[in-house]
């Protein structure tokens, strides 16, 4: 894998909010951009937990970004992409990372704070969402920004396909809640490509059978295998349809971003229409 350079940096969103984001950079400038969308992350704020007969108090705290996620990053600014990946997770409350409400047993420690994100101001997070992909148009060669989403992130991707500007190409894997009919009705701007399981657990598959009929133009794929496939860390990990998404992944950004015309080329073709 090519070296990349990863560190933390701070965006702002329309509204003001500020928050941080990790930005995985290429060692050779960056052609295109690629946001990366978080999967569902269960914090809460000032819950108490049971451990060792004793009560503790889990700290409040404002969190940046796991190391899964800037390893994901680093891969894609080991292929060249300006990798960014925002704290999404900012705007709701905080606290101590427990895993994954269904793969955690009634014995370990924390298992009953692990909650859905609901609660969480989707509408703010576009915002949050904006401002990464603006970060990413003013720091590449072509200004060309993809989305690749995952879980509540693959939602996301599908909602800011339809209302973000400066999108050129986005990418839901296993999006919960994107196949409902409400969701489904959404017209995207840009192109789009979709990855679901097909165990019926957390999406179903009568849903996404719907989507795909009502969303033809969606490159849409179905595996079998688990919710959250992709997840090297997750039980449902399945490695031969983690490498089959990952290629088409790759070969869709690289058909829509890695291909789009630089500043450069674009003023070559003004000088020859004009010659």
């Amino acid at each position: 894998m090519k070296k990349t350079l990863g560190d933390y940096i701070s965006l702002t969103a329309s509204d003001s909010f500020e928050f941080p984001a990790y930005v995985a950079t290429p060692l050779e400038p960056a052609r295109a951009a690629v946001v990366i969308l978080q999967e569902m992350d269960q914090r809460l704020h000032g819950e108490s937990i049971q451990t060792m007969g004793r009560k503790e108090r889990v700290k409040p705290e404002r969190f940046k970004i796991g190391a899964p996620w800037r390893a994901v990053a680093e891969k894609f600014a080991a292929l060249g992409y300006l990798a960014i990946v925002p704290a999404t997770y900012n705007r709701g409350v905080y606290g101590a990372d427990f895993g994954f409400r269904h793969e955690l047993d009634r014995s370990t420690r924390g298992w009953h704070l692990v909650r859905p994100v609901e609660p969480m101001p989707s509408d703010k997070v576009m915002l949050d969402i904006q401002a990464a992909i603006e970060h990413g148009q003013l720091n590449t060669l072509t200004g060309g920004v993809g989305l690749v989403g995952y879980c509540w992130g693959g939602l996301l991707a599908w909602r800011a396909a339809s209302q973000l500007a400066g999108v050129s190409a986005a990418v839901s894997y296993y999006g919960g809640g994107m196949t409902l009919a409400e969701e489904a009705k959404r017209q995207p701007r840009c192109p789009v490509m979709a990855h679901f399981p097909r165990d019926n657990r957390w999406i179903s598959e009568i849903t996404v059978g719907s989507f795909v009929a009502q969303q033809p133009a969606v490159e849409s794929y179905v595996y079998d295998a688990r919710y959250g496939f992709n997840a090297e860390r997750r039980q449902a990990y399945d490695a031969p349809s983690a490498r089959l998404a990952q290629e088409r992944t790759l070969g869709f950004l690289s058909e829509h971003l890695m291909s789009r015309p630089g500043p450069e080329t674009d003023a070559m073709m003004a000088i020859s229409m004009a010659s």
